[in-house]
């Protein structure tokens, strides 16, 4: 009897102390103003977040406080996060990354439909988006008042609280979807008592230093588009008006291939380097290589240059009396039409850039420097256009005077043989009837004796 009281007695205890140490196991309570704490959104998406209290701070809520929030997703798509006051996404103010295209920004969700998804005067401070070991990372801060959506009753930010309730809503694409489309199922609203406390790691902590410290290769993509404009902005345009216009001065005439060949070797070794430096950044930021059509045009540029520079140098030879064989003619007009096509799609590419360029980094002098390219390149444009059809018109109309003289010498020919003619029949007319002095003709039979 007392064995069995003494053993039940252990094994309770037993039981009460493991299921004591199990539960302290399963979640630790950490102080989200002091370390970062982490909460699991779904299968594919991890949220970190840290709260900075101001000093001196006595609002409940805590309208000044800020907020700083790291999103982890699996794969590589676009990304949001907002404040619901209503627990809608209808009416919640969100920030949307777009890995690749643009730093994190913020919107107002006036409805579901894409077109009355507006944006938001909200500041976000270190705001930034990168793919990194196979995961889109965002991460931004702001403060309670600007993230949370003003309430029509007492005009004060709702849907974030430091100690109360606070309503959260995300949503992200497929992985592969890098421009914001509409997520499907990949969404929800969600609330939080108090923000204060939550539960997190080291290892979380850890984690979320490091990548605040993660590099925005700015200079890297500004020497990407520095370089691909002399290349594509300067090089090749002077290399292609050198040969077109190159009959119109003795000057150009004398030193027209040398300025083509020479510009375009330098435009193929800016191109090498354009092209190699983007593959190394885009390797070292962890995006994936062909995600846009930038980056698919850039490749396709790349192998286009190597094919005319190839066909440049082993073109065919002209025949031996310096006259141009039909292979030559057919390879001039097919080197002279892609050279064009491909200025035409470095035009494109470049103009892609700046404007991918301004969606990363929201670059203040975007306008005047895209103004300044349209012109710039617009001129050269019509130089090399208006020059073709210009030496196309001139070299017509020089056929069609080659051809007039040499028709006119065969015409003078012609006539003065027709008129030969006519002046050998008067005179065989003349012969074949002669008159004598009393006008009486004398037939050719006839014989006069003496």
């Amino acid at each position: 009897m007392m064995r069995s009281i003494l053993s039940t007695a252990l094994l309770l205890v037993h039981l009460f102390h493991n299921g004591d140490c199990y539960s302290s196991s399963r979640s630790s309570s950490v102080d989200c103003t002091q370390n970062f704490c982490e909460l699991q959104l779904s299968d594919e998406l991890l949220k970190r977040y840290k709260i900075t209290i101001p000093e001196g701070n006595t609002d409940s809520d805590c309208a000044n406080c800020k907020i700083t929030l790291q999103l982890e997703l699996d794969g590589y798509s676009w990304v949001s996060m907002g404040v619901s006051g209503s627990g809608s996404m209808v009416g919640s103010h969100v920030v949307i990354g777009e890995p690749g295209l643009s730093t994190p920004k913020a919107y107002y969700l006036n409805g579901k439909d894409q077109s009355l998804i507006t944006r938001s005067d909200i500041v976000l401070e270190d705001a930034t988006i990168d793919f990194i070991n196979g995961q889109t990372v965002m991460e931004f801060t702001t403060t309670f008042e600007s993230l949370g959506v003003e309430s029509p009753m007492d005009e004060e930010p709702a849907g974030i609280s430091l100690s109360g309730t606070s309503t959260f809503t995300w949503a992200h694409g497929n992985d592969g979807q890098n421009e914001m489309t509409y997520h499907g199922s990949n969404k929800a609203v969600y609330q939080m008592n108090g923000l204060s406390t939550g539960t997190g790691s080291e290892a979380a902590a850890s984690a979320m230093k490091s990548t605040s410290t993660i590099s925005s290769y700015k200079s890297k993509w500004f020497a990407h588009g520095l370089l691909a404009f002399l290349s594509w902005g300067v090089c090749a345009p002077v290399a292609i008006t050198s040969s077109i216009l190159r009959d119109f001065h003795k000057h150009l005439t004398k030193w027209w291939f040398y300025i083509h060949v020479g510009c375009n070797s330098v435009n193929y070794f800016l191109t090498l380097v354009v092209f190699s430096l983007a593959v190394s950044t885009v390797k070292k930021e962890g995006s994936p290589n062909w995600y846009h059509a930038h980056n698919k045009m850039g490749l396709a540029i790349f192998l286009l240059a190597t094919f005319q520079v190839a066909g440049g140098v082993f073109r065919p030879k002209t025949s031996e009396d310096a006259t141009k064989t039909k292979l030559r003619q057919f390879w001039e007009l097919g080197h002279s039409i892609s050279g064009i096509m491909i200025f035409l799609f470095g035009f494109w590419q470049m103009h892609a850039g700046l404007k991918l360029y301004n969606m990363r980094y929201d670059n203040a002098n975007y306008t005047p420097v895209l103004w300044f390219y349209i012109i710039w390149m617009g001129c050269w444009t019509g130089l090399i256009v208006g020059g073709t059809i210009y030496k196309w018109v001139n070299r017509m109309g020089m056929e069609s005077a080659e051809k007039n003289v040499n028709i006119a010498p065969k015409d003078a020919s012609e006539n003065a043989t027709e008129h030969a003619t006519e002046h050998a029949a008067e005179n065989e007319d003349a012969v074949e009837a002669p008159m004598d002095a009393t006008g009486i003709e004398v037939d050719k039979s006839d014989t006069v004796c003496i």
